[in-house]
């Protein structure tokens, strides 16, 4: 019943944390509990030191945007690789993974990429769909590159270490980053695109020396992540410390009125992320307390003993639901759901945590409420169905990187196990 409250409750327009909070506490009534509960539970979920890294990371990632950092990877991208053939495209792709890697969110790298590259395509004879599709697929690699907040989220939800989740993210989001490049360089073959001139060896330097402080605050945030150094809790401050010093004192674009207005935006979507985080906790307490994820378990492990055929349908409503939910908010409920059966086929809780969020950032791109859907048109100011259809191609690239990932463990658990060694 709460499960079918809840959809109810999505398809007409009901926010998810407060769709969320209203099942569970009518579900909550309707057992005879009492809605202390409800209480002590959103904020037994919050008290937690390792979503603390959420909110900083989000701040962290604003602070970088606004401080001139994006500008300046781009920048580095296209005097690298624009003089090949495909080459402005290809910069897109590569400065998406450079600031995927610095904030971790997927609107957020469409936004901060998309606003410069997509124009730059279109100036360069590209179509403003495959513009707007490229920066859409691009984009979802902020989930999948660490450090990345939905699967911080997941390691929360399902008790593995972040440093292993980050460390497995990291092969996978190249793979994908490296598809869709090849995809670039297919179609500005074919369709006869001529690249930008080659750039003297001084000026891909001075580019370089240029993005140097971006370039490096992956390294120490994630180096210092993996060798012990800090917690990831701690390397998200880090990375404010770190983003401030270089907005102020380095390129000088970050100012006093500009940090009032980050902060202010980097508060309002953080609130909003923790406020479903909260209301997902009630909602993950009461179907566990129901056990009605052993319940789904063992009704598709019945339906289904080909441990194959189990893992396709668990992609399949991972894409499904990709499509209308936030990324975290459905980590938080569809983990606690599928966690106990593919543990019961041997899958890594790791591995399944990459699984999970590839399926979700293609979901970032796909209609009808894909999220870079909406950032991409508002970018190129043009219309919804125009990003839709320029998304197609792409989305199928990545449920081809998604079969890939999920059928070849070690893509995933191949950089962890060494680690661990």
């Amino acid at each position: 019943m709460i499960i079918a409250i809840f959809i109810i409750l999505l398809l007409i327009s009901t926010p998810i944390a407060a769709a969320l909070g209203l099942a569970s506490i009518y579900a909550i009534l309707e057992s005879g509990s009492s809605l202390d509960n409800v209480a002590r539970t959103m904020f037994a979920g919050l008290d937690s030191f390792t979503l603390m890294a959420i909110p900083f990371f989000i701040f962290a990632g604003d602070l970088m945007l606004a401080g001139g950092t994006s500008k300046r990877l781009i920048n580095m991208a296209r005097k690298l690789v624009g003089w090949t053939t495909g080459g402005l495209p290809i910069a897109g792709v590569i400065s998406s993974m450079f600031f995927a890697a610095l904030s971790g969110s997927s609107p957020a790298t469409v936004a901060a990429v998309g606003s410069i590259m997509i124009p730059s395509l279109q100036e360069a004879k590209y179509s403003t769909k495959f513009s707007v599709g490229l920066m859409c697929a691009a984009g979802s690699l902020g989930i999948i590159i660490p450090p990345s907040i939905t699967l911080l989220v997941y390691g929360v939800i399902a008790e593995v270490s972040i440093s292993e989740l980050f460390i497995a993210g990291i092969i996978p989001g190249i793979f994908i980053g490296l598809l869709l490049i090849i995809v670039s360089f297919i179609i500005a073959k074919v369709q006869g695109h001529k690249p930008d001139e080659r750039e003297s060896l001084r000026e891909v330097i001075r580019s370089t020396v240029d993005a140097f402080w971006g370039l490096i605050m992956p390294i120490i945030v994630l180096g210092g992540i993996y060798f012990g150094i800090f917690t990831p809790t701690e390397a998200a401050v880090v990375a404010i410390v770190y983003s401030l010093f270089i907005g102020f004192f380095i390129y000088k674009e970050l100012t006093i009125a500009t940090l009032f207005e980050v902060t202010k935006r980097s508060v309002v979507i953080a609130s909003m992320v923790m406020l479903v985080i909260s209301s997902a906790k009630v909602f993950s307490w009461y179907l566990t307390k129901e056990k009605i994820p052993a319940q789904i378990a063992d009704a598709m492990l019945s339906f289904a003993s080909n441990p194959l055929m189990i893992v396709i349908i668990i992609t399949i409503i991972l894409l499904i639901i990709g499509m209308f939910m936030d990324p975290s908010a459905a980590v938080l409920i569809l983990a606690p759901l599928f966690l106990p059966i593919v543990v019961e086929l041997g899958i890594s809780p790791i591995h399944f945590g990459i699984i999970m969020i590839v399926n979700l950032a293609i979901g970032m791109l796909s209609p009808p409420f894909g999220l870079n859907l909406f950032v991409a048109a508002g970018i190129a100011k043009t219309p919804l169905t125009t990003v839709i259809n320029g998304t197609l191609p792409f989305i199928a690239v990545l449920i081809f990187g998604l079969l890939v990932i999920t059928f070849v463990p070690s893509l995933s658990t191949f950089l962890p196990s060494i680690i661990q060694k």
